[in-house]
């Protein structure tokens, strides 16, 4: 298991004699490390999921593959390294299941250098309890074929013991400047070799098996959130993508979920602090967001129909400045301490079953219950207030709109990260019911948002494209389309799976 930290290069001289690492025994002689990275010319073990590399540290020559592991939480994967003289590859040392693995992600075909990476690394060894964790800082470069890019980071790596101590460190290392670093360095080769910018991550449902329990699944859950909400750091740090913001949003919102559905099973059990600083950070990457909702909302509405109206221009151009601004904040959001602490504590919490200390001790036994119990009884709640809150949806109010939106999420959300523990197909179709509701609000939602954006003094309010703008959002608010209400009844109608 291991943890990245980007270290800032005027750290790196200093960092071995920071007080948080005095108890650390620092090796006296640093290494030099030059890395092949190998894969098909199409780039198949990186689709698999797997790195494959030769690496050189003197005399000495490992080749070492690793793998993405099912229901990871993003900082184990699985690893198998061998002592190995030659220049080329050669998975058979590895013995003959993982060099199957391997030649099936494959398909036989011919093995390649990639890019390389060339460090230097110092290293050290600290005990915390029963835990021993190496801390190595490396620098240096990766490089594919012309492209290079820069390497200043700290790997934590857990030798021995619990995880929790791991990811306690880190976050108090945070406090010295350094940031989590999602990103591998066999990630970021790739990208250089292609020479491409990160993407972003969407959600992907988090495995559960049939016998887990509800300590087991909280613990899956959580994780597969936080891993969403860090997976989308690189493209927006390096690449700006507007899609990374709102999936970031989106990762925040499923965490927050699942934390109030946790609390409210268990009351009193610590989450509620985590639960305020996800919010925390979503209001503070909310402004960016509405910005790219707000111009794609001009762009593809009443700009398509008023084409000719010249103040579109001076409009967009006023939203595209506070965009720019906001997606400053939004970077330092993600670049402060704030955010890496948030996750790093998080983790560490889930690490440590956090909760089994703030719960009392009649509370234990339920967490090592199945949790299809735990889901039947969120499912139902969520279910009963998304009913409640939909009477009369065709003439409610904006509030109790967008408060039945909100819980259709949270329903939504519940479903996906249950959903393994049902028939597949009925949970599918349930969750694109759901969905397609959501979306219909998430669209009048929109419109609220948009009238509030052009009260700002940056916006040009009185121009006639200002005007068609309000007036198109005021419309959507009072005359919701027809179709609203087919989808409600739709929703009323579904199959509930969980039953």
């Amino acid at each position: 298991m291991e943890v990245k930290l980007e270290c800032p290069p005027d750290l790196r001289s200093s960092l071995f004699n920071l007080e948080l690492l005095s108890t650390a025994v620092v090796r006296p002689r640093g290494q030099r490390l030059v890395a092949t990275y190998f894969d098909t010319q199409n780039h198949a073990l990186e689709r698999a999921g797997m790195s494959l590399r030769l690496r050189k540290s003197g005399a000495r020559r490992v080749m070492t593959l690793k793998w993405t592991l099912p229901g990871s939480n993003g900082f184990s994967r699985g690893e198998v390294e061998e002592p190995f003289g030659a220049d080329q590859p050669d998975v058979d040392i590895f013995g003959p299941e993982i060099s199957q693995r391997v030649r099936d992600a494959t398909n036989g075909e011919a093995l390649v250098p990639c890019f390389e990476t060339r460090v230097r690394r110092r290293t050290a060894e600290m005990s915390l309890g029963a835990s021993l964790i190496e801390i190595a800082l490396d620098e240096g470069e990766i490089i594919a074929a012309e492209n290079r890019d820069k390497v200043s980071e700290c790997e934590l790596e857990l030798k021995e013991g619990s995880s929790a101590p791991l990811f306690t460190l880190a976050a108090q290392l945070t406090r010295s400047g350094m940031r989590l670093n999602p990103a591998m360095k066999s990630q970021r080769g790739y990208l250089l070799a292609r020479g491409e910018k990160p993407s972003e991550v969407r959600a992907v449902a988090p495995w559960l098996d049939a016998a887990e329990s509800v300590e087991d699944a909280m613990s899956a859950i959580i994780e597969n959130a936080l891993m969403q909400f860090i997976d989308n750091w690189p493209a927006l740090l390096d690449a700006e993508l507007p899609e990374s913001i709102h999936q970031m949003r989106v990762a925040l919102r499923r965490l927050r979920a699942a934390l109030a559905l946790f609390e409210k099973a268990f009351a009193g059990s610590g989450f509620k602090r985590f639960r305020d600083s996800a919010r925390r950070l979503a209001n503070a990457l909310g402004p960016a967001r509405n910005q790219d909702v707000f111009i794609a909302l001009v762009s593809e509405g009443p700009l398509k129909i008023f084409t000719a109206e010249p103040s579109f221009e001076a409009l967009l151009s006023a939203s595209s400045a506070l965009r720019l601004d906001a997606y400053r904040q939004a970077k330092e959001t993600i670049c402060a301490p704030d955010a890496s602490q948030f996750v790093l504590e998080l983790q560490a919490f889930v690490a440590s079953r956090g909760w089994r200390n703030a719960l009392g001790i009649e509370d234990l036994p339920r967490l090592g219950r199945p949790a299809r119990g735990l889901a039947d009884d969120a499912l139902e709640r969520l279910y009963k207030r998304a009913r409640k809150l939909g009477k009369e949806i065709m003439t409610a109010e904006p509030d109790r709109r967008h408060d039945l939106r909100i819980v259709l999420k949270n329903l939504r959300y519940a479903s996906e990260f249950f959903g393994s523990l049902y028939d597949a197909a009925a949970v599918k179709k349930f969750t694109r019911t759901v969905g397609a509701l959501q979306d219909a609000l998430g669209a009048h939602n929109d419109a609220v948002s948009a009238l509030r954006l052009m009260e700002h003094d940056a916006m040009p309010s009185q121009t006639p494209a200002a005007g068609i703008v309000k007036g198109w959002c005021a419309r959507e608010i009072s005359s919701p389309e027809p179709y609203m209400g087919k989808l409600w009844l739709t929703f009323k109608n579904a199959r509930c799976f969980w039953r």
